[in-house]
């Protein structure tokens, strides 16, 4: 789920209304499990209830009762090395 992305079915209206698309991401796992264990997994992303700081976090919406799927992940892009941060994402999700 990222509007940055030129299939994204809101990607037309999202260019004309922002600047850039900003480093929060949308993913969706299996269930709660899945979604728990990919977070518990990442070594350069922790878990968060709110986002603002400079390295990489994410947090599960339906934990605070938001109406999306159990396995629904917000990730906040920190500052790490991408192909650092990329290899410990990749890690993280052949875990599961």
């Amino acid at each position: 789920v990222y509007p940055g992305l030129p299939e994204h079915p809101a990607h037309a209206l999202a260019r004309r209304q922002m600047r850039g698309f900003g480093s929060i991401v949308g993913v969706t796992l299996a269930d709660k499990a899945a979604a728990e264990r990919f977070i518990g997994e990442c070594r350069f992303v922790r878990p968060a209830t709110s986002f603002g700081g400079l390295h990489s976090s994410a947090e599960r919406r339906a934990r605070w009762g938001d109406q999306v799927d159990e396995g629904f992940i917000r990730l906040s892009v920190g500052c790490e090395p991408l192909e650092a941060l990329w290899r410990d994402l990749q890690r993280s999700l052949d875990a599961l």
